[in-house]
């Protein structure tokens, strides 16, 4: 049977409140009403090219710049090897369940969808690019993953029952959209009650030196790129070293936002803040704790001092200005 009849019962149009069909002789997806929706090289194409300008630009930019590559990964031990030892995917791999229906909203190349693969876990991994897509998908089948589908789809027009996952993570994603917090409150529709959903996104202090690196490099040249190891490291391949100069430096929509900020979308979302990272951040986790069990929160007070530190933390600098929050589904 081919795999692709697995997504009858998955993909879900809510327009036309129906599931999508499978024609299996000529490989492709219908609603009831005959939109057609193709699938090349094994990835179904439910993008919509009427979609907003900012959407097909960012299709478009990560087409020509595949973040993260799989220059060093090999085969599906380097890639379990080279996520183990991110704190963070470890953590995610030990805590979700096995059989658990995941979401990653802006996989990129799938390099965590696929680790997480692992433990009969569902997942449905959905981006904007072909070109990253494909690199993924490409080591999915060479790999013989069978739990794991790569989806063209947009954040804003997601083809999947509302309430239908365990946990959604969206990674370095909403920041880049045309409305970070209408993106957040699109992923919230799909998380089942007592779901987690697990956001990474820059922070506005925490990006500080990034934003004056960025200004440098927009507005005078490229060489100021020696401001940052990590676009000319020897401990990498040329590709990614490219590849992270031109996702910090050049990609074409970013936002920043703050702790508060967001936790203010998690209440009007019906959202419970569980946890954030890195250690220095209000309601942080340790390394030796769980990354889904709820935490205090500072006052508030005390949370935008801690905020305003960002901007001097050495692990911010080096990372970017990345921060994750942790909420689950009343």
């Amino acid at each position: 049977m081919n795999r692709m009849s697995n997504l009858e019962s998955v993909l879900f149009s809510n327009k036309k409140k129906n599931f999508l069909k499978y024609n299996n002789k000529e490989n492709y997806f219908e609603s009831e009403d005959k939109d057609k929706y193709i699938i090349n090289e094994g990835i179904p194409n439910l993008f919509d090219d009427e979609e907003n300008e900012i959407s097909k630009i960012q299709s478009s930019f990560y087409n020509e710049v595949k973040f993260p590559n799989y220059d060093d990964i090999d085969d599906f031990g380097s890639l379990l090897d080279k996520s183990s030892r991110s704190t963070f995917f470890r953590k995610l791999d030990e805590e979700i369940p096995m059989f658990s229906k995941i979401l990653e909203a802006g996989c990129g190349t799938g390099q965590l969808s696929l680790f997480l693969s692992r433990f009969k876990r569902q997942i449905y991994s959905i981006d904007l690019s072909s070109g990253s897509l494909s690199l993924g998908e490409k080591f999915r089948k060479k790999n013989n993953i069978e739990n794991l589908f790569f989806l063209k789809m947009s954040i804003f027009n997601m083809f999947f029952q509302k309430n239908f996952f365990d946990v959604i993570i969206s990674n370095g994603v909403l920041h880049h959209t045309k409305n970070a917090e209408e993106a957040f409150y699109e992923l919230t529709k799909y998380l089942k009650k007592d779901g987690y959903i697990v956001i990474g996104l820059y922070h506005k202090y925490g990006r500080f030196f990034t934003k004056v690196k960025q200004f440098l490099i927009k507005y005078f040249s490229d060489f100021f790129k020696f401001l940052d190891p990590k676009t000319y490291s020897n401990k990498y391949s040329e590709n990614k070293n490219f590849a992270w100069f031109m996702d910090q430096y050049k990609n074409p929509k970013e936002t920043t936002h703050t702790f508060m900020e967001v936790k203010s979308w998690f209440n009007k979302s019906n959202i419970e803040f569980v946890s954030s990272i890195p250690f220095s951040f209000p309601g942080y986790t340790l390394v030796s704790e769980q990354i889904f069990k709820k935490k205090e929160v500072d006052p508030n007070f005390k949370i935008v001092i801690k905020e305003m530190t960002q901007a001097f933390s050495h692990q911010q600098i080096k990372e970017g200005g990345f921060f994750i929050m942790i909420g689950k589904k009343k």
